[in-house]
């Protein structure tokens, strides 16, 4: 269910009300540019999409259905710009074998604690785009996989190949650190 907040902030949009546009820059626009940053791992670019998508945004309220909540509509209008953005930027990006390193099991115990947010977050930026993009979906997005093939227009062992190979790569990089962090501390032991 809408709030009064969120009902106002969509009519005054709709009716091109410049302090409502403001207030729903200030109070969205920080998530719509983080959504941007992960797919696309480079500041300028997530900058110019963000700022290509709040157009778009504000000049598509009318297809608003107020059945989804507005961050959920946002969100997902948001997710498949980025999408499009992507698949016309690299439409058909072979991932080289390069890429990837030979990954040890790592133990299900960890789960990430104690790696700041900024650290995690730059790894994910690391992983090439495609993968970044799988990942994203998955993982933060909790995209079902039907979903994410459809939105991907791939096949269902490419995504799952993908996902597979982005975590790998994660799990790699989160091995490395956390060796560079015992490495440290017996340091200054």
């Amino acid at each position: 269910m809408l709030t009064e907040q969120e009902i106002e902030i969509i009519e005054g949009c709709r009716k091109g009300d410049t302090a409502c546009q403001k207030r729903l820059y200030d109070q969205y626009g920080p998530l719509i540019k983080g959504t941007c940053l992960r797919y696309t791992g480079d500041m300028t670019e997530a900058e110019d999409l963000f700022h290509d998508i709040f157009v778009h945004i504000l000049t598509h309220f009318d297809q608003y259905d107020h059945i989804t909540n507005l961050g959920g509509w946002l969100n997902r209008l948001t997710i498949n710009k980025v999408i499009d953005y992507m698949r016309h930027k690299s439409p058909n990006e072979a991932i080289p074998m390069s890429q990837f390193e030979q990954v040890q099991a790592v133990s299900h115990d960890r789960h990430y604690d104690g790696i700041p947010m900024e650290v995690l977050l730059g790894f994910i930026q690391q992983l090439p785009p495609k993968m970044r993009t799988v990942f994203n979906l998955a993982v933060i997005d909790e995209k079902e996989q039907n979903e994410i093939v459809e939105m991907l227009q791939e096949s269902c062992g490419n995504v799952r190949t993908t996902l597979s190979r982005a975590r790998a790569m994660l799990r790699t990089k989160i091995q490395k650190y956390w060796k560079n962090e015992e490495d440290n501390v017996k340091k200054y032991e």
